[in-house]
């Protein structure tokens, strides 16, 4: 059997990865895996001490740490059992979720109709034709990643979606990667775009015999 492999993501620099369990499995003598607010204190902190341009003004360390808890509390939820990043290239930022998880395959349904419907490539409530691109992963081979403006459903605001899928197939097992973000900025979305890239292109599948051995790429 294999499993969904985030850890290289979560040595890249921009990155938050959120735990979906409190106190997180296999972390339990680590003080800020106990609680979110443990964890969004640690990590507020840490963003602030590696971002150089700059040093906090007396209450941006405590405003970052309550947006994060919120992440934290509300992210998840989002897509359950996903896995969140955050992108938080800059602390004064509003971070910016990536969920990444595996998709069962739905019996007889082939490679590129599947990564299309799973990446809303076709998708007709999008207000301009999607831009829809070959995306290759040195793990996972060859995907799709898609760009889409969309309005919102309970506002008139047009929010920017960005998917990437990929199938994943080796002996009897098989499964599709999806990778979602969505934002009403466009531009955070933009600006964001080479940092996903190189988050897309760390996730794969690993064998489990590998699931307490890894070293970072």
């Amino acid at each position: 059997m294999s499993w969904l492999n985030v850890k290289h993501a979560m040595a890249l620099s921009p990155w938050i990865r959120v735990p979906l369990m409190w106190p997180e499995p296999g972390l339990e003598d680590v003080e800020e895996a106990q609680t979110p607010e443990a964890w969004a204190r640690y990590f507020a902190k840490g963003c602030w001490e590696d971002f150089t341009l700059e040093k906090p003004e007396p209450g941006e360390v405590d405003l970052l740490t309550n947006i994060l808890l919120m992440y934290a509390l509300r992210a998840p939820s989002a897509f359950p059992d996903f896995e969140v990043f955050l992108h938080l290239p800059n602390p004064r930022e509003l971070p910016l979720p990536a969920y990444v998880d595996l998709v069962e395959i739905e019996e007889g349904e082939d490679r590129r109709t599947a990564l299309r419907e799973l990446t809303h490539a076709d998708a007709d409530y999008a207000v301009e034709a999607p831009i829809v691109e070959d995306f290759d992963s040195p793990h996972l081979g060859s995907g799709l990643r898609v760009l889409r403006y969309y309005q919102a459903e309970d506002s008139n605001e047009v929010h920017v979606g960005l998917r990437y899928a990929w199938r994943y197939e080796k002996g009897t097992e098989a499964a599709d990667v999806l990778i979602i973000l969505a934002d009403p900025d466009a531009g955070r979305i933009l600006r964001a775009l080479d940092d996903v890239d190189e988050f897309a292109r760390t996730i794969r599948i690993s064998p489990d015999e590998e699931v307490d051995a890894w070293h970072p790429s």
